[in-house]
């Protein structure tokens, strides 16, 4: 989901050299740790057989807290999953659209993440697990050859360039950046890419290079200032390479962000060769809710065979949908009470657990202490210590909006003068990006196709907020005038290629009121508060009093808006549950926990 696009150049070597999202704050290898507990048919890790069956709450229905609760389970524990909007997924959000009575004319309109990185392998695990990736195949990120063309209007002017054959004008920007920049002292990209392949993970060599960067100040670099200060680039690449990236969309909206959140990515190649998941994404927590173990190939301990996060979570709320947490408060034994609110009936529900793994936006644990008055108002010390609250308070977010289109057929393959109807656009006017998909060549039920008018971030997506009373088609009016006025040479009339049934889908995730944003996204100086954020999960383990609150979620990772993080912070949560609850990882197979001391976060 994250706005940093994905480069052409270096994508095969990327998969030669299988690299793995080794994040260089904490390089632990979660993929191995996921195999190894594979290859032994053992959960995660053990709990005491004295907490077999303990309530465990999970708070949030997205990916990060389907994994924590498909794995609580499997110890042994009993998770019981709640959610404040009306549907699982979180921001794995697929959304059928178009005549749902006839397959090819059905397509999915991803709202939320929609690309998926290869060397994003702990997250990879699970799709496996569930059986999606096979029936998935390469996202068409413009100047990939998945796309069979792209076209950049930039300064009122066009090119067109099919596969990725990029122009040279653009291919120079590329070396400029990967070529001469990111090869400088401290930043040695190509030394920390190898030290991330798959047969020869070094973390030795991941922590040297990222804490020399780290202590050399370049926390406090926005990516702009990287690019003058660091780059010596002039203006007009600058102001280029903010519009293609490289190659397959811009890095503008990035400018004001700190740099090292563009580094994690590219490092670890999030940023490239990305998967589509023709099921839709949100079949993945979806799966993990609604399936038992067995189906998987997976072993548990304690409950049944036919047990499933659905049937454990219902034994204990009827409809876990539509519960809104509103206030958690730690009790003197440890224990948390913890206000629910139904959505839909409008009552409120009081109960309490021994541990409580939050996983939505931290933006949203910060505004829901204030919610139901002074009596019910948390202290700043209640769940987490002053400094972790500040960094609550001051992560930055960044939006994001979406406007999506189904048609008739995927007429950007067709051929006129030589070049293909349609292409994947990045503009600098108000569209940005334009993404085409086809769902014909998957193995699934929607056989449609369908577009993103827009793809937007930051600024950029603000314009598409607006009153929700108007008739949708007014932000669709305004790209397809923009898209029409790009193909002007090929009499393109996007309208004409529309789907006649529920044509139309739009989402601006700064107006939802359960996430509030689309995802973290730090600003110069803000890598201590995310430093704490990320080691709240290690809150009392060295003390031998294991705290029960646990946050989990992209914005805890060090890599916002990418799923991977979210999968990896679960398995952190996890890893506490098992500490909590009396238990620790298996015998040859440790956990974040167990190597903490040798990799944890440097602390500036």
């Amino acid at each position: 989901m994250s706005a940093i696009p994905s480069r052409s150049q270096g994508a095969q070597r990327l998969l030669n050299k299988n690299v793995t999202a080794l994040i260089p704050d904490f390089p632990f290898h979660y993929a191995r740790y996921l195999w190894q507990a594979a290859i032994l048919k053992k959960p995660l890790g053990h709990v005491a057989p004295q907490h077999y069956g303990e309530q465990v709450l999970i708070v949030g229905a997205g990916v990060s807290g389907l994994v924590a609760a498909y794995e609580a389970m499997r110890m042994g524990l009993h998770p019981i999953v709640v959610e404040a909007s009306g549907r699982i997924g979180g921001r794995l959000y697929s959304q059928v659209v178009g005549d749902r009575n006839d397959p090819h004319a059905r397509v999915i309109c991803e709202l939320g993440a929609m690309r998926f990185p290869k060397s994003g392998k702990a997250l990879m695990h699970y799709f496996n697990k569930v059986g999606m990736d096979a029936n998935s195949t390469d996202f068409p990120n413009p100047g990939s050859p998945a796309a069979p063309s792209t076209v950049v209007d930039y300064e009122n002017e066009q090119t067109y360039y099919e596969r990725n054959d990029l122009p040279e004008k653009y291919k120079r920007i590329e070396d400029m950046f990967f070529g001469d920049f990111l090869e400088q002292d401290p930043i040695r990209f190509t030394d920390m890419e190898n030290a991330m392949q798959e047969t020869a993970v070094d973390q030795g060599e991941i922590k040297a290079i990222w804490n020399t960067i780290l202590r050399a100040g370049w926390d406090d670099l926005s990516f702009y200032a990287a690019m003058v200060e660091q780059a010596r680039w002039g203006r007009e690449d600058i102001d280029l390479f903010g519009q293609i990236g490289f190659g397959t969309g811009g890095w503008n909206t990035d400018y004001p962000n700190c740099f090292l959140e563009v580094l994690r990515v590219l490092y670890t190649g999030l940023d490239t060769n990305h998967t589509l998941m023709y099921d839709g994404s949100s079949e993945l927590p979806l799966r993990l809710w609604s399936r038992t173990p067995a189906s998987f190939g997976d072993t548990q301990v304690h409950w049944p065979a036919d047990a499933t996060v659905e049937s454990l979570t219902r034994r204990e709320i009827a409809d876990p949908l539509n519960q809104e947490v509103r206030q958690i408060h730690r009790l003197a034994d440890g224990t948390f009470d913890v206000y629910l609110h139904d959505n839909k009936l409008g009552r409120d529900t009081l109960r309490n657990f021994k541990s409580v793994v939050y996983t939505p936006h931290v933006r949203v644990l910060d505004k829901f202490r204030y919610m139901d008055g002074k009596d019910r108002f948390t202290p700043m010390n209640s769940l987490l210590p002053q400094a972790t609250w500040e960094a609550v308070m001051y992560t930055h977010y960044m939006q994001s909006a979406k406007i999506f289109a189904n048609t008739r057929r995927p007429f950007w393959n067709d051929v006129e003068n030589g070049r293909y109807k349609m292409s994947v656009t990045l503009s600098d006017r108000l569209t940005r990006g334009t993404y085409l998909l086809d769902y014909a060549p998957g193995a699934g039920v929607n056989k449609g196709s369908g577009l993103f008018l827009s793809y937007t971030w930051n600024d950029d997506s603000l314009k598409f907020l607006g009153d929700r009373s108007a008739p949708l088609p007014t932000h669709v009016q305004l790209c397809t005038t923009l898209l029409d006025t790009v193909y002007a040479d090929t009499q393109l009339d996007l309208a004409a290629e529309f789907g006649m049934v529920d044509p139309f889908i739009e989402i601006n995730w700064e107006d939802e009121p359960f996430y509030l944003c689309a995802f973290k996204m730090n600003l110069p100086g803000q890598y201590e508060y995310q430093r704490l954020l990320f080691s709240q999960f290690m809150s009392g383990v060295r003390e031998g009093v294991p705290d029960g609150f646990i946050l989990s979620g992209d914005d805890i990772s060090w890599t916002g808006g990418w799923a991977e993080g979210a999968v990896t912070t679960a398995l952190n949560a996890v890893n506490k549950l098992a500490v909590t609850f009396g238990g620790g990882t298996l015998e040859h197979n440790p956990g974040p926990i167990d190597q903490w001391d040798a990799l944890q976060p440097l602390q500036l």
